[in-house]
């Protein structure tokens, strides 16, 4: 005998990503079902392993509307300062929090400390919430009004009737490949030692992004006087420092990135992970939309890979919120909902996994001159008047049309239309707004000329 559970979204895909979801959807409220392949208490899990995840302050805002924030605010490290360099060239950028008139650029937190607040929150969801884990989603059925699926939780079958079904599975997701949705991969050859580690001299809230001949190196403050190490190689080259004792790897890591922290001490465990940059050529299926790496992973050079994700999550949240607003009309899976999600993350995530691309490209080769060329770049970034600010509001993630969330307000107060034709979710003047701006000025200079 089969249990059948009806809910109105089915999440496949428990991590970060999927649980903040969860979280997000339970509290406009809708009635979810999260489906996790991995048992969610056990997290040494990929998901919630020993990497470091740098929080953009727009996904603070969100975090702090789920109601995570103080939770996780004190194993967070604010970045004050990002400088951003390369190895054996001249030339550098730096960004710094004071300049942009904030308290902080972003924040450091381990996916660890992160997974537990959200597992931890979720399981005090009460009704209106159901986990199944582990469990794995065997096949699934579109039709007219909603989706039929059948999971398999250790042997037992659940048969499971949403009317969304949202794939937070991953970069290799069974829910994309079910859909026959294709994805296009930029294979980089390179794979990223991750490591946490202390320094001789404290980091003190500044973030390092040094480009080496070998690949990208990231170094970022964390809580406790420590810092994450993101540090990309040829495949290779990482399997040769993975087996290097730790002495001889903190030598290592000093000669790529430099003695601006001297030396690199206390190693703690290193885990390698192959980078790649995969896209989906679509997010959207009948009743069903991908997020987070199930849509577009990014290489970890800019650390927006799980920022990007979070505005996924406060975007179809945001939309399904409103489309209950109309009561019995509503229809969470219709497909003007799913066009309107499409719709409002297409420039988001193209712009972002551009940028990112790009600066693996241009940072990754070796042409001669080019590093002399970088250089000047560099300089130029850092004199240009406006650009290091533009690339401020994209770290901070707080450039271009944000969801309610990620602006610090609750997700379901729907100040102003968001649907496509309709004002902007981003705070800008209306032309309303304008108008009555216009004729003040219009007033006052009537009134100098009397």
């Amino acid at each position: 005998m089969r249990d059948r559970i009806e809910c109105d979204v089915l999440i496949v895909g428990g991590g970060l990503v999927g649980s903040s979801l969860a979280l997000a959807l339970h509290r406009i409220p809708v009635n979810v079902v999260l489906v996790e392949a991995r048992d969610p208490s056990h997290l040494e899990q990929p998901s919630f392993d020993g990497r470091v995840t740098a929080l953009a302050n727009g996904s603070q805002r969100i975090l702090a509307q789920l109601e995570l924030w103080p939770a996780l605010q004190a194993s967070a490290q604010p970045i004050r300062t990002i400088h951003i360099g390369q190895r054996g060239g001249f030339g550098a950028a730096r960004i710094d929090a004071r300049e942009e008139g904030v308290a902080a650029l972003g924040f450091t937190i381990e996916n660890r400390l992160l997974g537990e607040v959200l597992w931890r929150r979720l399981a005090a969801a009460g009704p209106g919430f159901k986990c199944l884990a582990p469990a794995t989603l065997e096949r699934f059925e579109a039709q007219a009004d909603c989706v039929t699926a059948t999971v398999d939780a250790g042997g037992r079958r659940h048969e499971v009737k949403a009317r969304l079904l949202i794939a937070a599975d991953g970069a290799r997701s069974s829910v994309r490949r079910a859909l026959g949705i294709a994805v296009r991969e930029d294979d980089y050859d390179q794979t990223a030692i991750v490591l946490n580690c202390t320094t001789q001299v404290a980091a003190d809230g500044g973030a390092f992004e040094r480009f080496t001949p070998q690949g990208p190196l990231a170094v970022l403050p964390l809580a406790q006087g420590r810092v994450a190490v993101i540090w990309t190689l040829p495949p290779h080259v990482a399997d040769a420092f993975m087996a290097l004792p730790e002495a001889a790897f903190g030598a290592e890591l000093e000669r790529a990135f430099g003695r601006r922290l001297g030396r690199f001490e206390r190693i703690g465990r290193r885990a390698l992970h192959r980078l790649a940059r995969t896209q989906s050529d679509a997010v959207t299926g009948p009743r069903a939309l991908l997020i987070g790496n199930a849509a577009m992973s990014l290489h970890p050079v800019a650390g927006q890979g799980f920022n990007l994700a979070l505005r996924d999550v406060a975007t179809i949240a945001e939309l399904i919120a409103d489309e209950m607003a109309l009561g019995a009309a509503a229809d969470i899976g219709k497909s003007e909902v799913l066009d309107r999600y499409r719709a409002w993350r297409y420039a988001d995530q193209r712009k972002v996994a551009g940028f990112t691309h790009g600066l693996v490209r241009a940072f990754g080769a070796r042409l001669p001159g080019l590093a002399g060329l970088r250089g000047l770049g560099l300089v130029a970034f850092d004199l240009v008047p406006g650009a290091k600010a533009l690339l401020a509001r994209h770290t901070m993630g707080t450039a271009g049309r944000l969801p309610r969330l990620a602006r610090g307000l609750d997700i379901a107060a729907k100040a102003a239309p968001t649907r496509p034709g309709t004002a902007s979710a981003r705070a800008a003047p209306t032309k309303t707004g304008k108008r009555k701006t216009t004729a003040k000025k219009r007033a006052a200079k009537a009134a100098r000329s009397k």
